[in-house]
């Protein structure tokens, strides 16, 4: 048997199977997020505006400001409010569809790079990935009202429709649904904003090479614009004025610039070495990640390789490695805390980091197709 039909036999199968794993983990399905709560976490104030969705309308009636000074995830609200009007209003129905996700996401993944990779390092990056997925992500993150957990199934539809857009210029609605998608990414989770600029930044240098077009920037910015203007929208049904803020206050964010060397060395450090997998340096009471060291490891090598090959990166490998480093640097620079639900941020872009690491096996491996 082919090596490509083994990994699809796989990937075909892995979303009912974290399906099932998600069900009986969430067994005999006991709603665990009461609200409302005291003092709510983010999972408590996702679940109540959800609710507010649910039995006043998609304004958001509880909420009668801009969406700015809550919690990440403006999109999210909706996501809950949709099961909770599907299959009722308990928090386990949310785990369940969220391990489906797990499942999805990774052979979404799988499918936006498996004619990138030959056959033998397609297997192993759909092996690895679902080993990291069922670590960091099943394990820490699916059975929380987090917006992460609709990020991730989000992410590979827009890789896989900018590959696709790079591939074949002459293409109009990927591009679009590309650029739809991405606006959605950021009303999930806007700490991509940085990601997103790149990469659009990017395909307009792209286009300026002689056999460019600027049709491909132009849908994405359109298509961008599409998605993300539902917080504009609703903000302006509750409040009376458009607006785009989907953040957090940034009273809290970090400012390198206004820092001292020696500050900036001393805040930056220990933080360079939790997002590298060494967490004890901000969060004591974390474990040591060593697959993710291995993980950013192969992901800062893979250039360098290249380059000793006398090799340029493929163009879709730039623009993966301009989106993880927008990510990263947004990460690493701006918000002051990182530690939280075990360092979710860096999980979160972890799977389009590993995807290097699979370009470097050598092709002799790949005998059998």
């Amino acid at each position: 048997m082919k090596v490509r039909t083994v990994a699809a036999m796989i990937a075909a199968v892995l979303p009912l199977a974290f399906l099932a794993l998600g069900a009986l983990h969430a067994y005999p399905f006991l709603d665990d997020v009461p609200v409302p709560v005291r003092s709510p976490d983010d999972w408590h104030t996702y679940k109540e505006l959800a609710l507010s969705v649910v039995h006043g309308g998609l304004s958001i009636p509880a909420l009668t400001t801009t969406y700015a000074n809550i919690p990440h995830g403006f999109l999210y609200i909706y996501f809950l409010a949709l099961i909770f009007v599907v299959f009722g209003v308990n928090s386990t129905y949310v785990y369940i569809v969220q391990s489906l996700i797990v499942g999805l996401s990774i052979s979404l993944t799988y499918l936006a790079v498996r004619k990138r990779l030959t056959p033998a390092a397609g297997l192993a990056f759909l092996l690895a990935l679902t080993g990291l997925m069922y670590v960091d992500v099943f394990r820490h993150l699916t059975f929380k009202l987090l917006s992460e957990n609709l990020y991730l199934l989000l992410a590979p539809v827009f890789l896989l429709l900018l590959f696709r857009s790079i591939d074949d210029e002459s293409r109009r609605f990927e591009p679009l649904l590309a650029g739809v998608t991405l606006g959605l990414i950021l009303l999930a989770r806007p700490n991509f904003t940085l990601s997103a600029a790149m990469v659009t930044g990017a395909l307009c240098v792209y286009a300026m090479r002689p056999a460019g077009t600027y049709s491909l920037p132009l849908l994405l910015l359109v298509g961008a614009a599409l998605g993300i203007s539902g917080v504009v929208v609703r903000n302006y049904v509750a409040t009376g004025h458009p607006s785009i803020d989907i953040v957090t206050s940034t009273s809290d964010w970090l400012r390198p610039w206004a820092m001292s060397p020696a500050q900036f060395v001393k805040t930056y450090t220990p933080r360079s070495l939790f997002v590298f997998g060494w967490t004890p340096s901000m969060a004591p009471a974390y474990r040591p990640r060593p697959h993710w060291m291995i993980i950013w490891m192969l992901w800062a090598a893979y250039p360098f390789v290249k380059l000793r090959r006398h090799e340029r990166l493929e163009t879709w490998e730039g623009f993966l490695y301009l989106y993880v480093a927008g990510y990263i640097g947004a990460v690493l620079f701006i918000p002051m805390d990182i530690t939280s639900y075990g360092g979710r941020m860096v999980v979160a872009i972890l799977p389009l980091a590993l995807v290097p690491a699979f370009q470097l096996l050598p092709r002799r491996y790949d005998a059998t197709r």
